[in-house]
């Protein structure tokens, strides 16, 4: 049996910080809650965020447990979402997730149970007047258990929305909340054939082709008994009735459509100020022309799905949703390349020569070819290079660093310093067993931080006049930060660990609250992560998006650059000074000149 959605929509007062919406459309719901830093509107996001799952939707066919994974995957990575209940219906099946605190409670008559919560995706049959209700674990909070329950056995929607919808309009701690209830209704296409149906019990579908001869047969034999005058008058009375009824029918189609074009103009007048607006801000304000452009997505995109295909309307929205794609790509910096120029190729120095691990300093670059055990120089303004070291000292390497004229590199014996002018290298560390797993190393100001993933630390040692000081810990202790599933480290005065869609700023020692502001978006998995103390901005390679993204290093979006090659790139490295993102491949080096 297929069945559709009833549904009550609560949300409370929002404020700049704090944002609640709920979108219920044919076979999808969504509960959003959106907290933010006040660096971006909570509303703009959460317009944005269901531009996204509604543009996702709309092209996708398939309902089923993994359309529910995606349209989760598709927001994961952003630090502003609290909480998101996605539910899709297919026929007699549900499938709920929920990414965040959150929670999808099932009442079925006067039973009551939790079907989803936080972290988890499920699916299960359900039935005519079940009731599912969405909300935050925060409301659970507010209200207590008791009253949360009384709400889950109101009666009817009404009843509930009225309820729930006064608590919240008055309570300080509910800004931004959203609560979702939608009850199973039955999916009904010719509702006067099923109700005549369900009182007689008669079977319409087999009478109708064996009376409907007959019937016709009698109005006949009855019309040619009449006389001429009552049969004029039948046949004008005829005529009358069934003009009324076509009439009235029609005029019932022209005053909807009346009602939908009327909407269809106050929606794209106020679409085409938001536009025209945005566009002259793309310039002297593109944050605040993203948000328009996001906010006239998403009322196109609303249209859209109520809207008939191939009709002048549709049409209409397409135009307009096409231009505002288009107009993003210039407020969001979007620059789509198609080719990118090889720089240098490392089997210039090396015949079969293989980039494996990259660490950069101003110009200068080394790296690593596991492959060969083999360090590599570069200079990426001269184009200078040549081997620095091989096996004898490479050895097992997994990760190098530079800075100033040595490179450094740790092997199974310990970390040792190459002189890069001399061609000279020694070893400056033995080995310390007190390491874990040591992910990354960088050197700044001539001293060295070793990212060590198993103790969840970061070792650093100080330059002195007779080396290098004894092993500390770079962190304050109690900060509370898990570097379990950290991979790179860079430092330009902070230090910045990346692993994941995560991203840590550390300043002398401490956590240094960092995240990505104003990104239509969210990060799936930075790959490859470059900055210094010589960038302005912060630079992440993605390479399953196949792109590049910039921030400034407060954490608010710039410029994106993508390209398909960008799917195979091993590393970036990034130089405002010569004007290039260098990427790094298997043999070659690309530069992609930045705007």
């Amino acid at each position: 049996m297929s069945y559709q959605f009833r549904s009550a929509k609560i949300t409370s007062p929002s404020t700049p910080n704090f944002w609640g919406g709920c979108f219920v459309e044919k076979d999808l719901t969504v509960l959003l809650e959106i907290e933010t830093d006040g660096s971006i509107l909570a509303s703009y996001l959460g317009k944005s965020v269901f531009d996204q799952l509604l543009q996702f939707v709309s092209n996708t066919i398939k309902r089923d447990k993994d359309t529910v994974k995606t349209l989760l995957r598709e927001i994961s990575g952003n630090p502003f979402i609290k909480t998101a209940i996605i539910g899709v219906l297919s026929d007699s099946s549900m499938y709920l997730g929920c990414q965040g605190k959150g929670q999808a409670v099932l009442v079925r008559g006067e039973e009551v149970g939790t079907v989803i919560s936080g972290g988890f995706v499920s699916q299960g049959k359900i039935d005519l007047n079940d009731r599912i209700v969405f909300h935050s674990d925060r409301l659970a909070k507010i209200l207590g258990n008791k009253t949360l329950l009384d709400i889950y056995l109101s009666s009817n929607l009404e009843d509930f929305e009225e309820e729930l919808a006064g608590i919240l309009s008055v309570n300080e701690k509910a800004k931004g909340l959203a609560v979702l209830e939608v009850v199973i209704a039955k999916y009904k296409i010719l509702p006067e054939l099923n109700n005549i149906n369900n009182i007689t019990k008669f079977h319409l579908q087999r009478y109708l082709p064996q009376q409907l001869p007959l019937k016709l047969e009698q109005l006949k034999n009855y019309y040619f008994s009449k006389t001429l005058r009552q049969k004029l008058f039948l046949a004008v009375s005829s005529f009358l009735f069934i003009f009324f009824i076509i009439n009235t029918f029609a005029g019932v189609i022209r005053s909807r459509n009346s009602q939908k074009l009327k909407q269809l103009n106050q929606t794209l007048s106020v679409v085409s100020q938001q536009f025209e607006e945005a566009q002259n801000l793309i310039e002297l304000n593109p944050i605040r022309s993203r948000e328009l452009l996001g906010s006239a997505k998403l009322s196109v995109s609303q249209l859209l799905t109520k809207t008939k295909k191939n009709s002048e309307g549709y049409k209409k929205l397409t135009g307009w949703f096409e231009k505002i794609s288009a107009s993003e790509v210039a407020a969001y910096k979007i620059y789509k390349l198609t080719a990118v120029p090889v720089y240098f190729d490392i089997s210039l120095i090396k015949p079969g020569g293989h980039i494996d691990y990259v660490s950069s300093y101003q110009d200068r670059q080394v790296v690593l070819d596991r492959q060969s055990k083999t360090l590599y120089y570069l200079d990426l303004t001269t184009k200078q290079s040549g081997i620095l070291a091989g096996q004898d000292v490479v050895k097992n390497a997994a990760t190098v660093a530079i800075h100033g004229t040595n490179a450094y590199l740790l092997n199974e014996d310990g970390i040792y310093r190459v002189d890069i002018e001399k061609k000279t290298a020694g070893k400056v560390l033995d080995y310390d067993n007190n390491w874990g797993d040591i992910a990354s190393f960088q050197s700044f100001a001539a001293n060295l931080y070793l990212l060590d993933r198993k103790n969840n630390t970061i070792w650093k040692y100080l330059s002195t006049d007779t080396g290098l000081s004894d092993r500390r810990s770079y962190l304050q202790s109690g900060i509370g930060v898990n570097l379990a599933n950290m991979t790179d480290m860079d430092i330009d005065g902070s230090i910045w660990v990346t692993g994941g869609a995560e991203i840590i700023k550390f300043t002398a020692g401490g956590n240094d609250k960092f995240s990505f502001k104003g990104l239509s978006d969210s990060t799936t998995n930075i790959d490859s992560f470059s900055t210094s103390e010589n960038e302005k901005y912060i630079y992440l390679l993605e390479r399953s998006l196949k792109r590049i993204l910039v921030f400034d290093k407060d954490g608010l979006y710039y410029a994106q650059y993508q390209w398909e090659d960008l799917k195979d790139a091993q590393s970036i490295v990034a130089s405002e000074a010569t004007g290039k993102i260098y990427v790094f491949f298997d043999t070659k080096i690309y530069a992609i000149d930045q705007r």
